[in-house]
C-alpha cells in the first residue's frame, strides 16, 4: 500500500506540474517579458537621470569655478581699492596738515606783529609819560616853549 501512495503522489505531482506548465507557460512567459521590459525601461530612465545629473554636476562645478574666480578677483579689487583709499587719505591728511601748519605760522606771525606793535605803543606811551614828567621837572617855561616851537617847525617841514 505504501507504493501505491507514493505512485499516486508522484502522479498527482506530475499532473500539477503538467497543468502548470501547459496553462501557466504563456502567462509566466508574458510576465517575464513584461518584467524584463519594465526593468529595461527603468534602467534606461536611471541612465538618463544619471546622465542629466552628471551634466548638471558639470554645470554646477563650472559655475562654482567661475564664482570662485570672480570672488578672488573681487577680493583683489577690494584690496587694491583699499590701498588706493589709504594712500589718498594719507595724501589728503598730509596736505591738510601742511595747510594747518601754514595757517598757524601766519597766525603766529600776525600775533607776534600785533604784540610787537602793542609793546611799541606801550613803550612809546610810557616814554612820552616819563619824558613829560622829566621835562616838567627839569625845564623852564621858556625852554618848554622853545621845544614846542621847534617841534612844530619840524613837523611842518615833513621831518620827524
Amino acid at each position: 500500500m505504501e507504493t501505491n501512495v507514493i505512485i499516486a503522489s508522484i502522479l498527482n505531482f506530475s499532473v500539477v506540474i503538467f497543468v502548470l506548465v501547459f496553462f501557466g507557460r504563456k502567462p509566466f512567459a508574458k510576465f517575464l517579458v513584461t518584467r524584463s521590459e519594465s526593468l529595461k525601461n527603468e534602467i534606461e530612465e536611471a541612465e538618463k537621470i544619471a546622465t542629466e545629473a552628471h551634466k548638471e554636476l558639470a554645470t554646477w562645478e563650472a559655475n562654482w569655478s567661475q564664482a570662485k574666480i570672480h570672488a578672488q578677483q573681487n577680493q583683489l579689487d577690494s584690496e587694491n581699492s583699499l590701498i588706493r583709499f589709504k594712500e589718498k587719505t594719507l595724501a589728503e591728511a598730509k596736505h591738510e596738515a601742511e595747510r594747518i601748519k601754514k595757517e598757524a605760522e601766519l597766525m603766529s606771525s600776525g600775533e607776534t606783529t600785533k604784540a610787537k606793535k602793542g609793546i611799541e605803543r606801550e613803550v612809546i606811551g610810557r616814554s612820552v609819560e616819563l619824558a613829560d614828567l622829566y621835562l616838567g621837572e627839569h625845564l623852564s617855561v621858556q625852554d618848554k616853549h622853545k621845544l614846542v616851537t621847534e617841534f612844530v617847525e619840524l613837523v611842518g617841514h615833513g621831518a620827524r
